[in-house]
C-alpha cells in the first residue's frame, strides 16, 4: 500500500442511478467517508449522474462532475484535475470495473494516482475468478473449482470433469447480477451465450455448483497495520442457490456453531490481510450443514448492501470508521463520537438483539418478468424488523414489508396443495407467506427443510408464531395472551383482525393492562458500557432506553423499503427535510425500516426507530416523544386519515401525488411554480417526453430544461401557469400541465398538481435552489418572504438540462421497452448544449449516456 500522506485530493466514484444491486447505500456511505474527508482538510471531488444522489448536495460546485459514470468520463477528470488518489469502492461492482480499467490502460499511472482501499494487484483480481482463486488456494483458503471459457466448445470439453448442476458466471459482469445455475447442456448454452455479453472480457467461468449449502456472509474492517475486526455475520435464510439479495437474512447468525463461525471469521481475517484490504471487505461463504466444510464464494471489498445491514443493526459507525481508515489511520486511533463510551474504533460489536431483512420485489409493477427466485438478484429493495427474538424480528420484518395500510398480512390459502410444494422447491416473491402457510397446513419442520434446504429452526420459529396466533385466536380480549402477542412481534393491526375489533380497542385494552412498548437502544457493545447513540427499536420488556428528545421535536415518518416509482427520490426527499428542520431548530426523530436509507444516518437525524410504520406502531413513538410536527409522506393515505384525527401538528411531505384534478391523458410541456402567499416564482419550463410513439402522462419518463421553445413562448407559458394556479389557490411546489389543443399547436392547461419527487429532485440540481429545503420552510412556517422575493430562476438558460428515467427490464431478463412512471427504478442527468442533447431515442438509458458523453 503506497504512502497516504500529503493526501489533498481524492475523486470518488459514484454509483450512478438506483438499480437492482444496488439503492441508496452507496450514496449514504459517500455522504459521511466525504464528510471525514473535509474534516481531514482533503478535497473530495465527486463523478455522479444520479439525480437524487444527496452526496451531489454536500460538496461545492466546483467539486462536482454531474456526467456519466465511465471510465473515459473519470479518466478526464483525472487528466483535468489531477487528484492525488481514487477512490472507487463507493461505486459498487462499477466504481471497481472503471478503476481495473484505468489500471490495465496505464491511466492510474500515468496521472501518479493512488488507489485507496486496496493495491493493484487485488483490484486485478476483483471479478477475475481464476487469479483470485489462485490467492486464495495460496493461503488454503478453500475455494470452488472454476474454469475459464471464452467458447461453447471450451465449456462442452469441461462438462465431463465438472458434472451436472454447474453455475455459470461471466468474468468482470457489468452489473452484480449474475451467476446461473445450469442442470444440462442446453441451459448451459443458454447461460454461456448471456454471460459472454455480460461479461467485459466475452469469458464465462464453469463452476461446481453447491447448491442447497446455507450461504454466510461476513463483514470486516482492516487498517494499514493489518489490525482487523469482524462488524458482524449475516445468515441468509435461504440457501445457495437464491441470491443473497433475494434471500431473507438474519444477522446475528442462528444456527452455526461456535467453531463455524469462529472458523469463517479467521477465513474472513487472512483474506483481508492477504489481499491487502483497507477499510471493508464484505466475504460470502457456502457452508456445507453436513460436515462444516465451507468455500468462498465472492469477496467484495467494497461497500455492499450486506455491509449497511450489518452496521445498520450493531450501531457500528463503519462509514465513518473507513473513512478514516482510508487516510491512513489505524483503527486504534480513529476516534468515534461523543456518544460512544468505548471511544476508539477497534471494538468488536455484540449483539443483543435480532434482525431480520426481507427483500421486496417489483413484480407488481413489472408482471411479466419471471417470479421465481434464483441465482439472478431480483429484489428493489428490503425492509427490516429488529427485536430480542428470532419471532419478533421475523414478524416485524415482514409486517413492514407487505405495506398494509391497517397492518394485516395478506394470506395464501387459496393455494393448492400442488401449487404450495411446487413454490416451496421453486420459491417465487410471496416465499415467506408460503412457508407460514405449509406450517399451517400440518407440514412438519424437518419436511419443509427437505424441500427447501432451509434449517428446520427457522419453521420452528416460525411454528412458534403459529402456536401464538392460535392463543389470540382462542383467548379474545384475554390480557396475558395479549401481553405474550406483542412480545413475540404481533401488531396492533393483526390483533385486531384476528378479535374482529378495530385497533382503537386493542390499544385502549393493553393502556389499561399497562402493556406498552419499550424501546431498546442500537448499540454495538450489548449493554456494557452506558452507550448514548440514537437508534432504536421496540419490544414488551420492563426498561425503556428511549426519553424524549425535548422541547421543538419533529417526528418524520420514512417511506419504508425501497421499491420501483419515486421511492430513490423520496429518500433524497427525506433526507433534505431533515436537514431543514435541523437547521430550523428542530430535534428530528425519523422512523424507518430502509436499512439502506441515507436518512437513518447519524448526520442527518437526532433520533432513529426502527419499527414498523404501521398506526400503532406510530402512535406508541408519538406517546414516547410527544413531536411539536408529525410529518407523513403524500402515498400513505390510511395513516394519513387517522392521524389526521387526533390533535396532532400534522404535515403532508412529500405532498400526496395524487391530489388535485384528475391526471389529464398526456401533457408535452410542464411549468413548475413555487407558490407562496401571493408570490409564484417559476422554476423552469421543461419538455415532457414520452418515448417512443407513446404519448400517455404515465409514460413521461424524460425530461428537458429549457423546453425546446422560443423565449417568447416560454414566458407566456409561466403566465398562463401563474393564472392556472391563483384560480385553484394551490400552494407549494406546483405543476402546469400544457398540452397541444385538438389538431392545433396551441398549448393549453390541461392539469395542475403537485410537483412528483422526480421532477422536484431534477429542479433542484439544475436550478442550484434546493426546492425541497424550500418546501419544508415554507411548511413549518419559517420562509422569509423578503428573501423569496429576491430568487430569480433563468427559465430560458441556455445550459440544458436532461432526465431520463432508468429502468430495471434489462436485469429481469424482460423485453427492454419504454417504461412508465411507476417502473422506474431510478435515473439520469445530463447537462450541455441545446445543439448536443438531441433527444432522438430515449427508451435506451445507454443509448442516452453515449449520446450524453459525446456532448460533455
Amino acid at each position: 500500500m503506497q504512502s497516504l500522506e500529503n493526501l489533498q485530493k481524492v475523486l470518488i466514484i459514484g454509483s450512478g442511478p438506483t438499480e437492482i444491486g444496488h439503492e441508496t447505500e452507496l450514496d449514504s456511505a459517500t455522504v459521511q467517508i466525504l464528510t471525514g474527508f473535509k474534516k481531514h482538510g482533503v478535497r473530495t471531488l465527486v463523478i455522479d449522474n444520479n439525480p437524487f444522489s444527496v452526496a451531489l448536495e454536500e460538496i461545492q460546485p466546483t467539486n462536482m462532475y454531474i456526467q456519466a459514470v465511465t471510465t473515459a468520463n473519470v479518466r478526464h477528470i483525472l487528466e483535468k484535475d489531477q487528484p492525488d488518489a481514487l477512490l472507487a469502492t463507493l461505486g459498487g461492482l462499477q466504481g471497481i470495473r472503471i478503476a481495473q480499467e484505468l489500471l490495465e490502460n496505464g491511466d492510474l499511472g500515468r496521472y501518479g494516482v493512488r488507489l485507496l482501499g486496496m493495491p493493484a494487484t487485488t483490484l486485478r483480481q476483483i471479478n477475475n475468478p481464476a487469479a483470485l482463486n489462485a490467492t486464495l488456494k495460496d493461503i488454503h483458503e478453500p475455494v470452488i473449482e472454476a474454469q475459464v471459457v471464452q467458447t461453447a466448445d471450451e465449456a462442452l470439453g469441461l462438462v465431463e470433469a465438472i458434472g451436472f448442476p454447474l453455475i455459470v458466471k461471466p468474468v468482470a459482469p457489468r452489473v452484480d447480477t449474475n451467476r446461473t445455475i445450469c442442470e444440462n447442456v442446453d441451459e448451459m448454452l443458454t447461460a454461456l451465450n448471456q454471460g459472454f455479453q455480460q461479461s467485459r472480457f466475452d469469458q464465462c467461468t464453469l463452476e461446481r455448483s453447491v447448491v442447497g449449502y446455507k450461504e454466510i456472509e461476513m463483514v470486516a474492517l482492516r487498517d494499514v497495520a493489518d489490525t482487523e475486526i469482524l462488524i458482524g455475520g449475516l445468515e441468509d435464510v435461504d440457501p445457495i442457490g437464491i441470491h443473497s439479495g433475494d434471500s431473507i437474512a438474519v444477522t446475528p447468525p442462528q444456527t452455526l456453531t461456535d467453531r463455524e463461525y469462529q472458523d469463517l471469521r479467521d477465513a474472513t481475517f487472512r483474506m483481508a490481510s492477504e489481499l491487502g484490504i483497507v477499510g471493508v471487505l464484505h466475504v460470502n461463504f457456502a457452508l456445507n450443514p453436513a460436515n462444516q466444510h465451507f468455500y468462498v464464494t465472492k469477496v467484495a471489498p467494497y461497500f455492499t448492501r450486506g455491509v449497511t445491514l450489518a452496521a445498520r443493526t450493531v450501531g457500528y459507525p463503519i462509514s465513518l470508521v473507513t473513512g478514516a481508515l482510508l487516510l491512513g489511520q489505524r483503527l486504534v486511533d480513529v476516534k468515534l463520537p461523543s456518544a460512544f463510551t468505548k471511544q476508539t474504533a477497534i471494538m468488536e460489536p455484540t449483539n443483543d438483539h435480532v434482525s431480520v431483512r426481507i427483500p421486496l420485489w417489483p413484480f407488481q409493477e413489472v408482471p411479466d418478468a419471471d417470479q421465481h427466485l434464483n441465482t439472478v438478484m431480483k429484489a428493489v429493495g428490503s425492509t427490516i424488523g429488529i427485536g430480542r427474538s428470532v419471532e419478533e424480528a421475523m414478524l416485524k420484518s415482514v409486517r413492514s414489508s407487505q405495506f398494509s395500510p391497517r397492518d394485516v398480512l395478506p394470506s395464501v390459502s387459496q393455494l393448492t396443495d400442488g401449487e404450495m410444494i411446487s413454490q416451496l422447491i421453486h420459491p417465487l416473491a410471496n416465499r415467506i407467506l408460503v412457508l407460514i402457510e405449509a406450517l399451517r397446513r400440518g407440514y412438519s419442520p424437518e419436511e419443509l427443510s427437505e424441500l427447501t434446504k432451509i434449517d428446520p429452526f427457522y419453521f420452528v420459529k416460525l411454528q412458534h408464531l403459529l402456536t401464538i396466533e392460535r392463543e389470540i385466536m382462542d383467548n379474545p380480549r384475554d390480557v396475558d395472551t395479549l401481553r405474550r402477542a406483542r412480545y413475540y412481534g404481533f401488531g396492533d393491526g393483526m390483533i385486531a383482525r384476528i378479535w374482529q375489533t378495530d385497533t382503537a380497542t386493542i390499544r385502549q385494552l393493553s393502556a389499561q393492562a399497562q402493556i406498552q412498548p419499550t424501546y431498546k437502544m442500537i448499540e454495538p457493545t450489548a449493554g456494557e458500557f452506558p452507550e448514548d447513540l440514537s437508534g432504536y427499536y421496540s419490544t414488551f420488556e420492563y426498561e425503556n432506553e428511549s426519553q424524549p428528545l425535548g422541547d421543538r421535536t419533529a417526528l418524520v415518518l420514512g417511506r419504508g423499503g425501497n421499491q420501483l416509482g419515486p421511492n430513490s427520490a423520496a429518500e433524497y426527499f427525506t433526507t433534505e427535510m431533515l436537514k431543514q428542520l435541523k437547521r430550523a431548530g428542530y430535534h428530528t426523530i425519523l422512523m424507518n425500516t430502509n436499512p439502506n436509507a441515507i436518512g437513518v444516518a447519524p448526520e442527518f437525524s437526532d433520533k432513529q426507530y426502527v419499527d414498523p410504520i404501521q398506526l400503532g406502531d406510530v402512535l406508541n413513538v408519538i406517546h414516547v416523544e410527544h413531536p411539536d410536527i408529525v410529518i407523513v409522506p403524500g402515498n400513505r393515505h390510511y395513516l394519513t386519515r387517522e392521524l389526521k384525527k387526533l390533535p396532532l401538528n400534522l404535515h403532508v411531505l412529500p405532498p400526496d401525488q395524487e391530489t388535485g384534478e384528475p391526471a389529464p391523458k398526456e401533457a408535452t410541456i410542464g411549468v413548475s411554480l413555487f407558490v407562496h402567499r401571493q408570490q409564484k416564482i417559476a422554476v423552469g419550463v421543461m419538455d415532457m417526453i414520452a418515448p417512443g410513439m407513446n404519448k400517455a402522462l404515465s409514460q413521461v419518463t424524460a425530461f428537458r430544461m429549457p423546453a425546446e421553445l422560443p423565449k417568447a413562448k416560454r414566458v407566456n407559458l409561466v403566465e398562463l401557469a401563474k393564472q392556472a394556479v391563483s384560480e385553484r389557490q394551490v400552494t407549494g411546489m406546483v405543476q402546469v400541465l400544457f398540452a397541444p389543443k385538438g389538431d392545433t399547436k396551441q398549448l393549453e392547461v390541461v392539469g395542475v398538481r403537485p410537483t412528483r419527487l422526480t421532477e422536484m429532485a431534477f429542479l433542484s440540481k439544475v436550478t442550484g435552489i434546493n426546492w425541497v429545503r424550500m418546501l419544508t420552510r415554507q411548511h413549518i412556517g419559517t420562509l422569509d418572504d423578503a428573501e423569496l422575493a429576491k430568487i430569480s430562476v433563468d427559465i430560458n438558460s441556455t445550459r440544458v438540462a436532461l432526465m431520463n428515467a432508468a429502468f430495471p427490464f434489462r436485469q429481469l431478463h424482460v423485453l427492454n421497452r419504454p417504461g412508465s412512471t411507476d417502473q422506474e427504478v431510478g435515473a439520469t442527468i445530463a447537462f450541455g448544449s441545446s445543439e448536443a442533447l438531441t433527444l432522438t431515442n430515449l427508451s435506451d438509458t445507454a443509448e442516452l449516456d453515449q449520446i450524453i458523453n459525446r456532448t460533455i
